[in-house]
């Protein structure tokens, strides 16, 4: 691989990684579920990803707000556009003093807003108008079903598996896994990878997967992603770990 084509990688991967903090940080701010969040994720993905033109016009966290705010509507959880707003400008400033910003919050205010729906209205022409997200947590919570009524786990341990799968479904969302992949084969992947993980806790018969029609190859290939994931950043997942919320 080129020097150049590393460098463009790598700046692709570090403003992924950029705008899945704050859409956590944010979404957890505004107390917006993690399906919410989740596709607020994709549609930055797609966007960012897909269109490096349109990418330069706004600043990564006003498109993650505007993605956000699309989200929440997308997912019939809308958050007011004055309380992204504030939450949006509040973390691009940690670091701005409190009184000053209060002082000018309306003018500031009005101007993200107003940024907001701009970068929205781009996003909305890049997507095509097409909100269909499917995400990976109904179809890993199936998976570990049909494993359960094929008698491969006990049912005190699916609780466990369904909750390591779901930590793993979040954060492949740092990633972008959800474009390259179908939303049935990253649930199957992750629940192969919570597999290994738990292997200490119970035993599963050798080629279990064929019982419950899990890829092995696909699995692994994508399981190895979110590894590769852990290597660079750690395990930090993007949004709420509770399978419950």
């Amino acid at each position: 691989m080129s020097s150049s084509i590393r460098t463009a990688k790598d700046a692709s991967t570090e403003r992924r990684w950029r705008y899945c903090d704050f859409l956590k940080e944010a979404g957890m701010k505004l107390k917006v579920p993690q399906l919410t969040i989740a596709t607020a994720a994709v549609f930055c993905h797609r966007f960012f990803e897909l269109d490096s033109q349109n990418a330069q016009q706004f600043e990564t966290a006003v498109m993650a707000t505007a993605c956000l705010f699309l989200a929440g509507k997308v997912e019939e959880t809308p958050k007011p556009l004055n309380d992204l707003a504030r939450t949006s400008h509040l973390l691009q400033r940690k670091a701005s003093d409190p009184t000053r910003l209060e002082s000018s919050q309306q003018e500031l205010h009005v101007e993200l807003k107003e940024t907001i729906l701009r970068a929205e209205r781009v996003l909305l022409h890049r997507l095509g108008f097409d909100f269909n997200v499917e995400h990976p947590y109904k179809h890993l919570l199936s998976v570990i079903k049909r494993m359960s009524q094929a008698g491969l786990i006990e049912e005190e341990s699916t609780k466990t598996l369904a909750q390591v799968s779901w930590n793993f479904a979040n954060d492949s969302l740092r990633t972008s896994l959800c474009l390259e992949y179908s939303a049935n084969h990253i649930a199957e992947a992750v629940v192969y990878l919570a597999t290994k993980f738990l292997s200490s806790k119970f035993e599963l018969p050798k080629k279990w997967w064929e019982a419950v029609n899990v890829d092995p190859e696909i699995s692994e290939l994508i399981g190895n992603r979110i590894l590769d994931l852990y290597e660079q950043t750690g395990p930090v997942e993007l949004g709420y770990s509770d399978i419950s919320t």
